[in-house]
């Protein structure tokens, strides 16, 4: 039977082209799921804090571009982002990416550490997808 680990040792192994391809890869989830409907059901399971900081990265990226061809705002890409994932929007998600730079926790690292963990580490390509469940959109009673 192979072993599997469970835990992984915080290092940092990973080179600026390592970085470069999650980035990529976060644009790309972004554009897919920006262009989604709520009516699709998808939910976000992990916390509001995570996917704000995911959106600044894409944001900070420049490649997600509007219909007149400039690119996104940040308010803009949270909007349409928690809209589709059904996550509360923030009045001011800056304040939310100040508060994540600020925290002092270290049990809890920046996101794109995390992430990079899990890409070098678990071998997992995509880490954002398990973030993103698929459910029925709760039914109203009355």
């Amino acid at each position: 039977m192979k072993k599997v680990n469970i835990v992984m040792k915080a290092t940092h192994a990973w080179t600026q082209e390592d970085e470069e391809r999650l980035t990529a890869r976060l644009v790309d989830n972004f554009y897919d799921l920006i262009n989604r409907s709520e009516e699709d059901g998808l939910y976000w399971t992990a916390s509001q804090c995570d996917l704000i900081e995911l959106a600044h990265i894409v944001w900070t990226s420049g490649a997600l571009m509007d219909r007149r061809g400039r690119p996104m705002d940040f308010q803009t890409i949270v909007h349409h982002i928690c809209r589709v994932l059904h996550v509360h929007e923030p009045r001011n998600p800056s304040s939310v990416v100040s508060a994540v730079r600020a925290r002092k926790n270290v049990r809890v690292g920046p996101l794109r550490e995390r992430y990079m963990q899990l890409v070098t580490k678990a071998h997992i390509q995509d880490p954002m997808r398990l973030e993103i469940r698929r459910g029925r959109r709760p039914g109203r009673t009355f």
